[in-house]
C-alpha cells in the first residue's frame, strides 16, 4: 500500500475504501430501480432511492465517487423507462396532473444526471 500525498484520500487504502463505499451506494440506487416497489411514491423504498441517488450525484460532483460498479447505459436505459412507466401509473392515484408533471420533471432530471455518471464511468472502464 502506498501513500503519495498529505491529503485524506492520498493513499491506496483510502482509494480502496472509497471504492467500497461507492460500490455500496451505487447498489443502493441500482437495486431499487429494478424493484417495482420503488415506483410507489408513498413507500419508503421510493424515498430511499432518491436520497441515495442525491448522495451519489453529490459525491460525483465533488469527485469523491468511484463508479466502477455502475451499470452500463444500455442496461440502465430500459430499467429507467420501465420505472418511469410504472411510476406514472401509480402516481395517478396520488396527485393531480400539475404536481405529477413537476415531480416527473425532477425525477427525469435526476435520472439524466445518473445516466451521465454511468456513461462517464462506462467510458473510464473502456479505457
Amino acid at each position: 500500500m502506498g501513500t503519495w500525498g498529505a491529503g485524506n484520500l492520498d493513499s491506496d487504502s483510502a482509494c480502496d475504501y472509497r471504492a467500497e463505499r461507492s460500490t455500496a451506494l451505487g447498489e443502493r440506487v441500482w437495486k431499487p430501480l429494478q424493484d417495482d416497489e420503488s415506483t410507489e411514491a408513498d413507500e419508503d423504498l421510493y424515498s430511499q432511492l432518491f436520497v441515495d441517488l442525491e448522495w451519489l450525484l453529490t459525491l460525483e460532483k465533488a469527485d469523491l465517487f468511484s463508479g466502477w460498479g455502475l451499470p452500463p447505459v444500455a442496461e440502465l436505459d430500459p430499467v429507467v423507462e420501465r420505472w418511469l412507466t410504472l411510476w406514472a401509473d401509480y402516481f395517478d392515484g396520488l396527485s393531480g396532473p400539475e404536481f405529477k408533471a413537476e415531480r416527473r420533471a425532477v425525477i427525469e432530471a435526476s435520472f439524466a444526471q445518473y445516466r451521465a455518471v454511468c456513461a462517464k464511468w462506462e467510458a473510464v472502464r473502456a479505457g
